[in-house]
């Protein structure tokens, strides 16, 4: 009996093995290198747009591609990207040029005919572009699909240096807006991580716009727990004070303990018991004033009338011990 492809499970193979696939295509890199000492980068091309294909171990190409004809990772893991990285890795390639080729595919769009998708690198080629270079070696490897694309990305981040929570915040609802996956469940799945955390690290969208403008100026402070601690502290505490809270954590480079001691401390101060304010009905007779009712939110109802005719009072009286069935 043949067994069924089952794309899914095909697509979700442990981490452990992605990451040694991971470390096999740096290797063969590395070969390349070997053979060539004076670096990858070539010289500039003699038209606009001229490729260079090279073979490779396993089949794979290194290919010099103009950088016009290379297009970001439309799914990729990282979307905040450090200037002063960007600023001295390209110092670093104006003078002993790329060093490692990144990763990509041929661009699915048949009217982009010798155009590429990276999968990553995508601060070599800003760094490229800042540096003044005008192509960018990249492996070639085959196209899996818009999910595949992403999981590589996210892969190849963790090899060398992971991307932010809030990174990952992106990146996942851009998963599920496309509807590549339905539920964070998937996600964890997919990349194996813990469902709680991708629960907590989406979390962090919720957050007001200006706190998360502050977060993507410093996004290496926001780790998952700390991301989650501002989360609770928003829904008990106003605007101003989650942002002065935020440029306390980047001033102070507060732990996550310290970040959910001083959430907790908002928590004890918003459960005190709130002073009511009453509602007053003056009761007047004429021009003088001769009593008051006061009501408050929580039920509470308070009379007090003065009256100097006993006849008067004492009608008063027996019209509120028939309301509420008073005897003697």
């Amino acid at each position: 009996m043949s067994g069924k492809f089952d794309r899914k499970d095909a697509m979700r193979m442990t981490l452990g093995a992605e990451k040694q696939k991971v470390t096999d295509r740096f290797a063969m890199a590395d070969a390349v290198l070997a053979e060539r000492p004076s670096g990858l980068a070539s010289p500039p091309p003699l038209a606009p747009v001229v490729q260079i294909e090279t073979p490779t171990m396993e089949g794979k190409q290194i290919l010099s591609v103009s950088l016009s004809q290379i297009h970001d990772n439309p799914l990729n893991a990282r979307n905040i990207y450090d200037p002063e990285i960007v600023k001295s890795l390209a110092a670093s390639m104006a003078t002993r040029g790329q060093m490692v080729p990144a990763s990509a595919i041929r661009h699915p769009d048949l009217d982009k005919p010798g155009h590429y998708i990276l999968i990553d690198g995508h601060y070599r080629k800003k760094s490229l572009l800042a540096a003044g270079k005008t192509e960018m070696d990249i492996i070639l490897l085959e196209n899996d699909g818009e999910l595949e694309l992403y999981r590589l990305s996210w892969l190849l981040n963790e090899e060398r240096s992971s991307q932010t929570a809030l990174d990952n915040a992106i990146a996942w609802k851009k998963l599920m807006d496309k509807s590549l996956v339905q539920e964070g469940a998937q996600i964890a799945e997919i990349l194996g991580i813990s469902p709680a955390t991708v629960n907590k690290t989406l979390a962090l969208l919720k957050l007001p716009q200006g706190a998360l403008d502050k977060i993507r100026d410093h996004p290496n402070k926001f780790g998952v727990f700390i991301g989650y601690e501002l989360t609770l502290a928003a829904k008990i505490i106003p605007e101003i004070e989650l942002l002065a809270l935020i440029d306390r954590i980047i001033a102070e480079d507060l732990s996550s303990r310290e970040v959910e001691a001083i959430r907790g401390k908002f928590e004890k101060g918003s459960d005190r018991k709130k002073k009511e304010v009453s509602r007053q009905y003056k009761i007047r007779h004429g021009n003088a004033q001769i009593g008051v009712i006061k009501e408050w939110d929580s039920g509470k109802i308070a009379f007090e009338i003065k009256l100097a005719d006993p006849k008067e009072r004492a009608g008063l009286l027996d019209d509120l011990k028939r309301r509420f069935h008073l005897e003697e």
